[in-house]
């Protein structure tokens, strides 16, 4: 819906993003990310809850609040490794220099936001 939404407002270029953020859509092939956009959007996903988070605590937390799609979120957990892991090599960072470097970038976001 949000990415028809923003289709319609004018931003075709940012509905792929948006239509394949869902922790479903690591699944799905014909759903899953397939630009840098897409990819570094719904890494972020998995990366943000109320704070910054791992990919670990996001997905329990959702499982915790949503036991009945807990499978599947489980089946996404490799996935979702594997779209960070990617980023990771493509920025020539190991997963803990991406983690540090994200987590600053999320600290640095706080601070601006207060």
């Amino acid at each position: 819906m949000g990415a028809r939404w923003l289709t319609e407002m004018g931003y075709p270029e940012l509905a792929d993003a948006v239509a394949s953020h869902p922790v479903s859509c690591l699944l799905d092939p014909q759903r899953a990310p397939r630009d840098w956009a897409s990819k570094l959007v719904a890494i972020a996903d998995r990366r943000v809850e109320q704070g910054f988070v791992s990919i670990d605590e996001r997905i329990d937390g959702m499982a915790e609040r949503y036991p009945q799609y807990r499978a599947e979120l489980e089946a996404a957990r490799p996935p979702a490794h594997a779209l960070e892991a990617e980023l990771a090599r493509a920025l020539g960072l190991s997963a803990t220099a991406l983690d540090g470097a994200l987590r600053a970038a999320w600290q640095r976001g706080a601070v601006v936001a207060q």
